[in-house]
């Protein structure tokens, strides 16, 4: 693999998030917009069926809540097919195998899925743009300048009436090199923020070396590919051992009520002053998914009395935690409904 560093300057972490809000809209055709991502899908992935196999090794730095070290360890994959793949987590607080085949997934017994943040570095190395985000919704760009590197990002957004122009990062945001398809940086649901800060090349793909993880503005892991070279798999290779047993790896079902009672941390939506001068009101309904780590990883407009309340439900709710959702003792993703009242008083 070859590494060219492609690094945003790391002075501008730290105000990227607060440029993301400042940018002006730029006009193009969202259907020319939905095919450069698209684009950008296939250059930045390095799963894609045409692919031969390959073996990856990367290793992270995670970080505590004040983003200082807590501890290293890392990530491996075997991979032959989108349907045949090994993933083997090591780190002081998570060892586990797991290992896709025939179209069952097996993990080490007792173990639940990987940590959030384990998950998403791997997945920014293999397969970083999500194709649910580039299908279900409508793409703006806007160009953002990264202290002195300037990029374009493109948000997904959901539509929303009468709103032209959602501020960038309310909704799963990516940016790229300008008039390239090569992905620097990511921003998603307005507490996740992704750095690339180098960039490699494996059969004429893009693969991302270097990458900073922030969570609400603080270093939360870093990740850097040791790795990366073509292997020799067999189908034997996947063959799940007795220590791994079939898992569902799917999200579950929750009522609103339950999940209601899970809360740790609920930021207040903040009433539109506008709102309020108009008595609007009414209540938001969410669709949402949260991860096995209780934060929320997505989410989806159901129902809204007003788009200007529905951007300020969002902007709060993507800010909840919850405590983990158990099921047989092992936490996992939950998908459920949000609802947030706006009451005119």
């Amino acid at each position: 693999m070859r590494v060219v560093n492609h690094g945003i300057p790391s002075v501008c972490l730290a105000i990227a998030i607060a440029l993301l809000s400042a940018g002006s809209v730029r006009a193009e055709d969202a259907a020319e917009i939905t095919v450069r991502l698209h684009r950008a899908e296939a250059l930045n992935r390095i799963d894609d069926a045409s692919m031969t196999p390959w073996h990856l090794k990367l290793s992270f730095q995670l970080m505590d809540a004040k983003g200082h070290p807590a501890e290293k360890g890392t990530v491996e994959e075997w991979w032959r097919s989108p349907s045949q793949y090994k993933i083997v987590f090591n780190s002081p607080s998570y060892t586990s195998t797991q290992i896709q085949t025939n179209g069952t997934l097996y993990r080490t017994k007792d173990m639940a899925s990987a940590p959030y943040l384990l998950e998403l570095v791997l997945d920014q190395v293999v397969h970083p743009l999500i194709p649910e985000d580039i299908n279900d919704g409508i793409p703006y760009m806007r160009k953002e300048n990264f202290g002195k590197v300037a990029l374009d990002c493109i948000m997904i957004t959901q539509p929303i009436k009468n709103v032209a122009s959602p501020p960038v990062g309310l909704f799963p945001t990516y940016c790229f090199d300008p008039d390239q398809e090569n992905l620097r940086a990511s921003y998603n649901f307005g507490s996740q923020f992704i750095v690339r800060n180098s960039i490699g090349s494996f059969e004429k793909h893009k693969v991302t070396v270097d990458q900073v993880v922030k969570l609400n503005n603080v270093d939360a892991i870093t990740a850097h590919v040791d790795e990366l070279r073509g292997a020799a798999l067999a189908e034997s290779d996947f063959s799940p051992p007795n220590d791994l047993v079939p898992v569902n790896a799917g999200a579950v079902k929750v009522a609103s009520g339950v999940v209601a009672g899970m809360l740790l941390n609920q930021p207040r939506p903040v009433y539109p002053e506008s709102a309020r001068l108009n008595h609007v009101s009414g209540s938001v309904v969410l669709g949402a998914r949260i991860g096995t780590d209780g934060r929320i990883h997505s989410l989806k407009l159901i129902s809204i009395p007003d788009p200007i309340l529905a951007i300020a439900a969002l902007a709060a709710v993507r800010q909840w935690t919850y405590r983990p959702y158990l099921l047989n003792g092992l936490p996992v993703q939950v998908d459920t409904t949000i609802t947030v009242n706006f009451n005119f008083r």
